[in-house]
């Protein structure tokens, strides 16, 4: 179990959106899984006005993690819900998103995918378990919200000590590396260098 926050802020420090994320244990079918939440507030694409959201989003945990559900809901400043995502993915790799967006332009889509797929809510999260001390790259599969299935790695750059507000930390380095033909939504998002940074210390925040 864990709760934190995250900010976004543009190279200027400008903040463009903030949110406060939960993780716990939970059961799905009778079987281990975790809960992830987030509540944010902002802007937040393709909304052109600030918007309010909430997702939830739960992974089996039934001796390895594997995304199950996941729900996006957006509301305007009166409290008025402007669009939600869905993605359902079953134990046999089969996926289900549904968008509902404003003035009826919905989409839905089904799709197979391989066993090591992740959805990004959550990941950070689920990416605690790596076994960091290996060297070699982690290949994955990652939905994205377009949504569309890309090929990924997740590669150790070793240890670095961070500077937070609150405090130093040992920390082991992981980049995300996408493995893709052209410059796509996912490549422009990872193009400046995505990494993410875990305490070697566990439970590995």
């Amino acid at each position: 179990n864990d709760k934190g926050s995250i900010t976004d802020r543009d190279t200027n420090g400008k903040q463009g959106w903030s949110a406060s994320w939960t993780m716990e244990s939970s059961s799905l079918d009778g079987r281990p899984a975790v809960r992830f939440t987030e509540t944010g507030r902002g802007q937040y694409s393709p909304y052109t006005t600030d918007v309010t959201w909430t997702i939830e989003s739960v992974w089996s945990a039934d001796g390895s993690f594997s995304p199950r559900t996941s729900t996006k809901t957006f509301r305007d400043a009166k409290g008025n819900m402007v669009g939600t995502e869905t993605k359902t993915m079953d134990r046999n790799g089969s996926i289900r998103f549904e968008r509902r967006a404003p003035n009826n332009e919905n989409e839905t889509k089904t799709f197979k995918a391989p066993p090591d797929t992740l959805f990004v809510e959550g990941i950070a999260g689920v990416l605690r378990q790596l076994p960091f001390q290996r060297k070699t790259p982690f290949p994955m599969h990652l939905l994205s919200n377009e949504p569309k299935l890309y090929e990924v790695t997740f590669e150790p750059r070793g240890r670095e000590t961070v500077r937070t507000p609150a405090g130093e930390f040992d920390c082991y380095k992981v980049e995300v590396v996408p493995h893709l033909g052209a410059l796509t939504n996912l490549a422009k998002l990872f193009a400046a260098k995505s990494y993410f940074w875990f305490t070697v210390a566990a439970p590995h925040v």
